[in-house]
């Protein structure tokens, strides 16, 4: 893959209004995030320019690795970056714009239906499953990181804090904090799983915000999560694809020795949205048929209804 481009600050400014409020679209732990449209090779790019906070200590060491990752690793299932500025001061790291936004901001959303939360949680976990098996570590999946297409894929970004694990055995207080391994990752997948059945707010703690992955469990070892999710949205899903995807998020959170791996985890959801593409041929295939059964019975007893009148004219 080709370095990105190196884009002077004027430039940079320029499309952002020198970073006016209105072309403000985002904000981030690392900084805000701006939209722009840039001119290369005589083409308008829709773009999104991150501009590192200076008063966070580790900005260039961020700055390095996510520019770094997005530079060798290129997936469909990735955002896609356009360069970089690095001039007074100023550290941005610009890609291409992902339209609809974050994740978050759609998980109530009714367009949002059970297939396309399968298929966008199967998008995210190929990408996470090319990234480990460079032996990446994301550390930092989530719904904000996760962004939607015009057409609803799935495009992870944040990389900042990301990870690449050497060969061999890890270091025991990593392990033992869950940082530096994979099962960071398959965690933090597990809520986005849950969020993307039950809504982002739904196990939150009121006290602090977090994510209640107790709490979570809790309702599934229970079997009561169906009752956390949309009627509307329950009412699309397969219930053998519901089963499938919920078994899938409660391994991601409870705490073993072995977790899944994401190649594991892929598996499982491919399977689900399998399920549910099966079920919703039959179904419409099903309607099909009542409708041209309908439809015969109609025809079959206008034309009956005609050769009665006719009939009773001739006699």
């Amino acid at each position: 893959m080709s370095a990105p481009l190196q884009i002077p600050l004027k430039e940079v400014e320029a499309v952002t209004n020198n970073f006016d409020d209105e072309s403000f679209i985002g904000e981030g732990f690392l900084g805000k995030i701006y939209k722009g449209q840039l001119s290369l090779s005589g083409e308008l790019i829709d773009v999104a320019v991150r501009r590192l906070d200076n008063s966070f200590r580790l900005q260039e060491m961020a700055f390095d690795k996510e520019i770094s990752i997005l530079s060798c690793l290129k997936h469909e299932n990735m955002v896609s970056i356009v360069g970089f500025c690095y001039e007074n001061d100023e550290m941005l790291i610009i890609n291409k714009r992902v339209a609809r936004g974050s994740l978050r901001r759609h998980l109530r959303d009714p367009r949002l239906t059970w297939t396309r939360r399968l298929q966008i949680s199967v998008g995210v976990v190929r990408a996470l499953s090319y990234l480990h098996n460079f032996g990446i570590i994301h550390h930092n999946i989530n719904s904000n990181s996760i962004l939607l297409d015009e057409n609803w894929e799935a495009k992870i970004s944040g990389f900042e804090y990301s990870m690449t694990i050497p060969a061999g055995n890890l270091d025991l207080a990593y392990e033992k904090l869950g940082m530096g391994t994979y099962k960071s990752d398959v965690s933090s997948m597990g809520i986005v799983l849950f969020e993307l059945m039950c809504g982002e707010e739904t196990f939150l703690s009121k006290e602090d915000n977090s994510f209640q992955a107790s709490l979570a469990i809790f309702h599934y070892e229970n079997r009561e999560l169906h009752k956390f999710v949309d009627p509307n949205l329950f009412s699309q899903m397969d219930q053998l694809s519901f089963n499938i995807f919920s078994r899938t998020a409660y391994n991601c959170l409870i705490k073993h020795s072995a977790p899944p791996t994401m190649d594991e985890i892929l598996k499982r959801l491919e399977r689900a949205l399998q399920v549910q593409l099966m079920y919703e041929n039959n179904v419409r295939l099903y309607f099909n048929l009542l409708f041209h059964h309908l439809s015969f019975d109609i025809t079959s007893s206008l034309i009956c209804s005609s050769s009665l009148s006719l009939r009773d004219t001739l006699s």
